[in-house]
């Protein structure tokens, strides 16, 4: 990455600039002058990136299969529907048949969990508590009857303490029973429910997903450039291949829109504060030929990446570029070099003079200005503004109309 300062300055910075050359000759300095007049004051950074997706659409596996054609080639432009990728149809099969077992399962089982409430988990568990209640109230009754015989001394003691035993067994039972049936109910009705309920969709769509690739196909879902993976994904990096094997899942290739294409670059901490989001960016290339890309700040990284820097923080930044005209589109491609301009501030009507025009250093800098009735010029003090290679931002001290001189030797351009 490079960076540094640029200053555009409007197309008529020097229309008003004169040279009066002397009788000298050889390196003898030349007196230079310029008619101060509103101008355009932009400065910006500049750095070097890589155009990347921007609109992005993942192309992933399906399922797993092998491949048995390749039909593109990374970086080709494809059109909505093409076939990209063509698999083992009896691998498809397969999968397409585990796909449908899996969703007739979770089907079944999203079905018993909605009919909860008349289905054999609820049976069970309401006859268990219809058979405790039962056997409660015949003990109760047994043990109303044996009371009666004991007060007529007709039974012994201890045939009615072991009935009243068996009773506070029963009521254990049957409060047992209760709360097996409430159990059973809330489970039809909570988490395992919806557990149910998302596996069927998920299960449903993936099966959607295996019979959608007619012909044992992987289709492009849009148009627009197919490109490798990112290098930090933990599969199909590499990119596929024919014979080789996919997995569900696995990242095949990317599909970038030539309609929403970005440059992404680094940039050092102490360029950090003067890159925002917003600013205006203006990109160029050795491949795009003469063209000037415009385009605008994303974001920048809230955190930097240790991956690149070699022990400096660096922070990765991206501009999206506007939609490209045609001739453009035709020539920029993923992965093209970038160097991109960054706008930090601009002035539209700006008092800007050249660089060798201005006398000391700030804060005390002065020009040299010839009066408009003639005579020598005299020096004057003003404050300046942004500076840069071609120009310096005048704030105060200068008029329009007024006219600066300084003095050029013969050997500068």
């Amino acid at each position: 990455m490079y960076v540094c300062a640029a200053l555009v300055v409007g197309a008529g910075l020097l229309a008003g600039l004169a040279l009066s050359r002397s009788q000298a000759t050889g390196g003898a300095p030349t007196e230079a002058s310029l008619v101060v007049s509103p101008q355009t004051f932009v400065a910006s950074v500049n750095f070097a990136g890589r155009i990347a997706p921007g609109d992005r659409i993942d192309l992933s596996a399906p399922f797993d299969a092998v491949v048995s054609r390749v039909n593109f080639a990374y970086g080709d432009q494809v059109e909505a529907g093409q076939v990209l990728i063509q698999l083992d149809p009896e691998e498809v099969g397969r999968g397409r048949v585990e796909a449908e077992v899996a969703w007739l399962k979770a089907e079944e089982e999203a079905s018993r969990m909605q009919n909860w409430a008349i289905g054999p988990d609820m049976r069970s568990a309401q006859r268990a508590v219809t058979a405790a209640e039962d056997d409660l109230n015949d003990l109760r009754i047994k043990l109303a009857e044996t009371k009666a015989l004991l007060d007529r001394g007709l039974v012994p003691r201890s045939e009615y303490d072991g009935l009243m035993q068996q009773l506070r067994q029963r009521e254990a039972a049957a409060a047992a029973a209760r709360e097996t049936l409430a159990d059973t109910a809330r489970r039809g009705q909570g988490g395992d429910r919806r557990i149910a309920l998302l596996q069927r969709d998920a299960a449903r769509s993936r099966y959607s997903a295996a019979i959608a690739t007619q012909g044992a196909a992987i289709r492009a879902p849009e148009a627009g450039v197919i490109v490798r993976p990112d290098s930090s994904g933990e599969q199909g990096d590499k990119g596929v291949h024919a014979g080789g094997r996919i997995n569900k899942g696995q990242l095949l290739g990317v599909i970038a829109s030539a309609a929403g294409l970005d440059v992404v670059f680094t940039l050092d901490e102490a360029d950090l504060n003067a890159v925002v989001p917003g600013q205006k960016a203006v990109v160029t290339g050795p491949g795009f030929g003469a063209a000037s890309l415009h385009g605008t700040v994303m974001g920048v990284a809230g955190e930097a990446d240790a991956t690149i820097g070699a022990g400096k923080a660096v922070f990765a930044a991206r501009v999206r570029l506007d939609p490209l005209p045609a001739e453009a589109a035709r020539r920029v491609r993923i992965g093209m070099t970038a160097n991109i301009a960054i706008v930090t501030y601009e002035k539209p009507l700006a008092l800007v003079v050249p660089p060798q025009a201005v006398l000391g250093s700030a804060p005390n800098t002065a020009v040299m200005v010839r009066p408009d009735r003639g005579g020598p010029a005299q020096r004057r003090a003003i404050t300046i503004g942004r500076v840069g290679p071609a120009g310096v931002e005048v704030l105060s001290g200068l008029r329009v109309g007024e006219t600066i001189v300084w003095a050029k030797e013969n050997s500068e351009g």
